[in-house]
């Protein structure tokens, strides 16, 4: 029976690949990943926010059938997971590095973990308090500061400058325990987790790879304005909370310079775990699948980080390879993160329960028909007062925000995502169709109110704080509580 090898990463652009025919960055390992399986150009996150969409992606069930609204909340222990299922049908499966568990429960059903961050859950859930993030008047200083500082990473290690791990620290450690594990087993079946944190920010990395792409080897984004007047209302909402200010010229080609530098370090890792099954003679018989948690805007539209639904922030690479998967492939079909858990099943020969919306990727791949024709994510984080829901289907991308008007964009002829169509007349009945779909899938306005009462922002008698309460800006407290 085949082996199976997940690697996630963090906050990976979802256009930034060479296979993915990005003219500059370069990732020669996922090239030829790509080359050995499928590639998915349409794929999506669940929910642009690392905890919610890794619960997702680990169940099979999108956030607000787990009801794990952001980071901070911990993931019931009787959810199952696709891990726990391998176990019960007795492949061992092993996590090392990054899952974002919150609180004691660390496992998730993996037989065995390793992990260098534990993510702190909320002391109370439902919250006592209104958690501020949500609230009006709410700002991140820190944000600023990540492009402000944005480059090479001193020669020394963090750990020996700081005692704190950063990135690139993180997943030389994490590699180190995935090759040893590689080089170890001898056992078959096998599933291993490799949990990265790159190129999540702070964008930093070292020399060699920032000097790849600094200062002029990059591709500066498009709509690049701060602030940009043209974003939608909720957006605009998000930008300020971001409180970037003004993002010199200068600014942008040290971040991207960084994060370009990221992705290939990022690479040359994977690369060493793809070595050396290969020298074992176990690549063959290994299926693997790369993608990430959520997308990075990384300037474009006037925006940084995730928590959005455009393409950069709620988009993720994925690929897959191995037995019976075809080569050479790209599958244009919209899928989502929820589809892992059915498709590492598939993988191990372990039927999936139903009840979940979730379809193998593997399937797909070899032409068999999806039940679903549509791509669903949602958000009910920070720096943004209401909750939004996204729907891709055919050509079209769908924004619902509560409280507030929605978005469309034609995707096909407008990729770049400049042109909103919601306001056209001849929208109406589109507009319309993609309504009644997201019925189908929750009802916004009750699952927004039961995450807003979840994250204490819903008062005596109903009172909605995002509404009437302004927070103090973040910038006079202390931070200590997420890295988002």
């Amino acid at each position: 029976m085949p082996n199976i090898l997940v690697i996630c990463s963090d906050q990976h652009h979802p256009k930034l690949a060479g296979y993915l025919d990005h003219p500059i960055v370069k990732t020669p390992h996922l090239d030829m990943l790509s080359q050995r399986g499928t590639a998915f150009s349409r794929a999506y996150c669940n929910s642009p926010v690392c905890t919610p969409s890794r619960m997702s992606f680990i169940t099979g069930k999108y956030t607000h059938q787990i009801d794990n609204w952001m980071i901070g909340i911990p993931l019931d222990q009787e959810e199952m997971t696709w891990a726990r299922r391998l176990g019960q049908a007795g492949i061992p499966s092993t996590m090392l590095g990054k899952m974002d568990f919150c609180g004691e429960y660390q496992d998730g059903g993996f037989t065995h973990h390793k992990i260098i961050h534990r993510r702190p859950a909320w002391e109370h859930i439902p919250r006592k308090a209104p958690w501020d993030a949500r609230l009006d008047g709410y700002t991140r200083a820190d944000k600023r500061r990540h492009l402000e500082n944005a480059g090479p990473r001193p020669v020394r290690s963090m750990v020996e400058e700081t005692g704190a791990w950063d990135s690139y620290d993180h997943d030389r450690q994490v590699t180190d325990w995935a090759l040893e594990y590689l080089q170890g087993v001898d056992q078959d079946p096998w599933a291993l987790y490799v949990g990265y944190l790159l190129p999540h920010w702070p964008y930093s990395v070292p020399e060699r790879y920032y000097d790849m792409y600094y200062p002029d080897n990059l591709i500066l984004p498009r709509d690049a304005c701060f602030p940009n007047e043209h974003l939608h209302p909720a957006l605009r909402h998000f930008q300020k909370a971001l409180n970037l200010g003004d993002v010199t010229e200068e600014m942008l080609r040290r971040t991207i310079a960084a994060y370009y530098g990221m992705i290939t370090c990022l690479d040359e890792m994977i690369g060493k775990l793809i070595s050396v099954l290969e020298n074992r003679g176990l690549l063959e018989d290994t299926y693997i699948i790369y993608t990430s948690d959520h997308g990075e805007s990384l300037g474009e539209h006037g925006l940084f980080y995730k928590q959005c639904s455009y393409e950069g922030s709620v988009g993720v690479p994925l690929i897959i390879s191995g037995p019976g998967v075809p080569e050479k492939h790209e599958i244009d079909h919209p899928v989502t993160l929820v589809d892992m858990y059915p498709t590492i099943l598939d993988m191990a020969g372990v039927e999936a329960e139903g009840g979940r919306p979730g379809e193998s990727w593997v399937r797909l791949a070899r032409g068999e028909p999806r039940r679903t024709d549509y791509a669903f994510s949602e958000f009910h984080g920070n720096f943004f007062r209401h909750d939004w829901y996204m729907l891709v289907r055919g050509c079209y991308k769908y924004t619902y925000y509560e409280k507030e008007r929605p978005t469309l964009y034609d995707m096909k002829n407008d990729p770049h995502e400049k042109q909103d169509l919601a306001g056209r007349k001849e929208y109406r009945d589109v507009l319309a169709e993609f309504e009644a779909l997201l019925h189908t899938v929750c009802d916004p306005t009750e699952t927004s109110n039961r995450a807003k009462r979840d994250l204490g922002l819903i008062g005596p008698e109903g009172r909605d704080y995002t509404e009437i309460v302004r927070t103090r800006s973040a910038d006079q407290k202390h931070l200590s509580d997420i890295r988002v």
